[in-house]
């Protein structure tokens, strides 16, 4: 009797063991690469810009820097530019010490006010000798690159006149994906017929853009 007691025991201690064990393996997480949507940025003195982490393990925290402020929200890390620019090289870390390099350029935020410009993430010079194309309309602007099958658009609501504009959107479009992004702000701050130019500011979060360009 005793002995058939102490089998029972056994099996039962060795079931506790396997269910155990097998909670444990289930709930083991392999660890992920880490890796960036992008690799390279530039940004305008004075604005922002931001790289999204897609893939890591969690922990974030940024290498040390002189041109830019960071700030880490979740798997977003927003870049602002400060006074100085200049390029470096920074590195993103999660806590299992992998890394992913980030190269960061920062370029004065006003080159020449009557340059024409779109910027966002990155700069586009929007000279004609660089095949990019303005339309505008009503409440919209567009500009295009047959070439790179690329269009951008900023819409909003109202009249194409100076002052803010309510519920405006960027839409990126290229040959592999298409972007609707809702801005947070948008503002046409000029109408220069002396210059022919139009100036236009816009916003997402602290994340700001602007178009400057050539009216018909």
């Amino acid at each position: 009797m005793i002995q058939t007691i102490n089998i029972r025991s056994f099996m039962l201690l060795l079931l506790c063991g396997i269910v155990l064990f097998s909670c444990k393996k289930e709930k083991a997480v392999p660890l992920q690469a880490l890796e960036l949507n992008k690799n390279n940025i530039e940004i305008l003195e004075g604005y922002t810009s931001t790289v999204e982490i897609t893939s890591g393990n969690g922990n974030y925290a940024v290498s040390e820097t002189s041109l830019v402020e960071v700030e880490i929200t979740g798997n977003i890390i927003t870049f602002t530019a400060t006074e100085n620019y200049g390029e470096e090289r920074l590195f993103i870390m999660d806590g299992t010490g992998r890394k992913a390099a980030v190269d960061i350029k920062v370029i004065p935020a006003v080159l020449s006010a009557d340059d024409p410009r779109f910027y966002w993430d990155n700069m586009i010079a929007l000279e004609q000798a660089n095949a990019w194309s303005t339309t505008i309309l009503e409440n919209k602007v567009a500009i295009t690159n047959i070439a790179e099958k690329k269009q951008l658009v900023l819409s909003w609501n109202g009249e194409f006149a100076v002052g803010v504009k309510p519920r405006a959107t960027l839409r990126i479009i290229d040959e592999d994906d298409k972007q609707n992004i809702s801005l947070t702000k948008l503002e046409i701050l000029s109408i220069d017929r002396s210059k022919n130019l139009c100036t236009i500011v816009f916003y997402k979060e602290k994340q700001k853009g602007e178009l400057v360009f050539v009216l018909p």
